[in-house]
């Protein structure tokens, strides 16, 4: 895919989401998620001459004793800045129920990144994913179910205008990676690039794809999605070698003007 490119950023923050809790347990910045995925995505970025900023942590929200952070707690963030999400962005969580739930933490600025990720995907949770009509009307996979035990593989899709599911084709194991890179979120200006699964160990293998196969993503504004069939995999692999051999195709890629 060509397309225009977008001025390198100094920094580059980390913006991180708790795994989860156990009852009683309280949130901690070093129980984050999606750490291995974030090296591999980063790798381009470093190669740009970029720094590493800040771990921007999500903790989840809790309406009884939290008090929601304002814009005043980033205003470290500059515009020139890059923030990177390695962790499926929690959209639709609340009203999807799913057993495997993200929980918001409902800052400012997290207000704002989901903002900048609903121009594109409309509906985000663990079991399903829908575009939004702008990039997605005439996309035949446009909207995807996904299962929720034993890996986060495609269950069935369709398009925005059909009412009826399909299945993948019998035998498979799909899984589906979604990039977003932007040149600015409302508000604080700054860059976003979010590169993710349904599931860890498929956004893992995704951030590995991109910065093996298309690391000229990271400074190029674009929506792109990714499919790639796990059905072999090693039981217990030492190192993520085995991803450079496993076919992908890219099914959709939108280009980004301006900040749109």
């Amino acid at each position: 895919m060509r397309n225009k490119t977008v001025k390198a950023p100094t920094r580059y923050h980390r913006f991180a989401y708790s795994t989860p809790l156990r009852t009683g347990e309280v949130p901690n910045v070093s129980h984050i998620r999606d750490g291995a995925a974030f090296t591999e995505i980063t790798a381009p970025l470093s190669k740009l001459g970029c720094e590493y900023g800040e771990i921007l942590f999500n903790p989840p929200f809790d309406p009884k004793k939290d008090k929601k952070l304002g814009q005043e707690h980033f205003r470290f963030i500059k515009p020139t800045d890059l923030i990177v999400l390695t962790t499926r962005p929690p959209l639709t969580d609340p009203e999807h129920g799913d057993k495997k739930y993200l929980h918001r933490s409902y800052t400012h600025l997290e207000d704002q990144v989901l903002a900048e990720v609903t121009k594109y995907i409309e509906v985000c949770a663990r079991s399903h994913v829908k575009l939004t009509p702008a990039v997605g009307a005439e996309f035949d996979k446009a909207d995807l179910e996904f299962y929720q035990h034993k890996g986060a593989r495609l269950k069935s899709f369709k398009g925005l205008k059909e009412f009826k599911d399909k299945p993948p084709p019998r035998g498979s194991a799909l899984a589906f990676g979604f990039f977003l890179r932007t040149p600015s979120i409302p508000v604080y200006g700054c860059g976003l690039l979010a590169c993710f699964g349904m599931g860890g160990s498929e956004t893992l293998i995704w951030n590995r794809i991109v910065r093996s196969r298309y690391p000229q993503w990271v400074h190029q504004p674009c929506f792109v999605i990714g499919q790639f069939d796990l059905k072999v995999l090693p039981a217990q692999p030492h190192t993520m070698t085995f991803v450079d051999d496993l076919k992908v195709e890219i099914l959709l890629e939108h280009k980004i003007n301006g900040k749109a």
